[in-house]
């Protein structure tokens, strides 16, 4: 009788083990957040000033700081990788999920030239949107679905306006999705 009840705690324990392996930790990604929403919206502010109050013609040179947080981003993954030992649906979902939102995001900066700067600056606010209420929705975490469903709002909105005043949303829409919620995120 002893042994059949230590065979039941080794099992629950095994269980257990295996649910915490393969449970997706949030709080671990709140630095991303963070790095992409403060990236973006410091690029968004600095390009305003350098071209609206300082009239620098490349102000457009701030948002040179991408690819190097995407170095940053791709490190932090790949070590992330590394240690795991196994992957659950949701890091298979949310991978999937915001690899399809880069090359996006991708396609929608080469089609710059096409559509111009003020038509893609509110589809990037979509598409924020459209990452960060789909990863709130599957990591069940409200504040992540809200600051998305606003953040594609304001893209909305941002249609309609000029390219100055695209430049302070696009800053808002990724405090409201990226840099709120990421403060937001538990600790552990």
């Amino acid at each position: 009788m002893e042994q059949d009840n230590l065979k039941v705690e080794e099992s629950l324990n095994i269980i257990s083990q295996m649910v915490n392996t393969t449970r997706y930790n949030i709080s671990e990604d709140k630095i991303i957040y963070l790095m992409w929403g403060y990236a973006v919206a410091l690029s968004a502010i600095t390009q305003y000033i350098l071209q609206y109050q300082l009239n620098v013609e490349m102000a457009w040179l701030v948002w040179l700081t991408m690819p190097i947080a995407g170095v940053v981003n791709g490190i932090y993954f790949g070590r992330k990788k590394k240690k795991a030992t196994a992957f659950s649906f949701t890091d298979r979902a949310l991978s999937s999920l915001w690899k399809v939102f880069v090359v996006a995001l991708i396609i929608f900066l080469f089609a710059s030239p096409v559509l111009g700067w003020d038509g893609i600056y509110p589809v990037l606010m979509v598409l924020y949107g459209i990452g960060t209420a789909s990863t709130g929705g599957i990591i069940k975490f409200k504040a992540l679905s809200i600051g998305g469903y606003v953040s594609m709002f304001i893209g909305l909105v941002a249609f309609y306006l000029g390219f100055e005043i695209q430049l302070f949303l696009l800053a808002l829409s990724v405090m409201v999705s990226f840099i709120i919620p990421g403060h937001l995120l538990p600790k552990n």
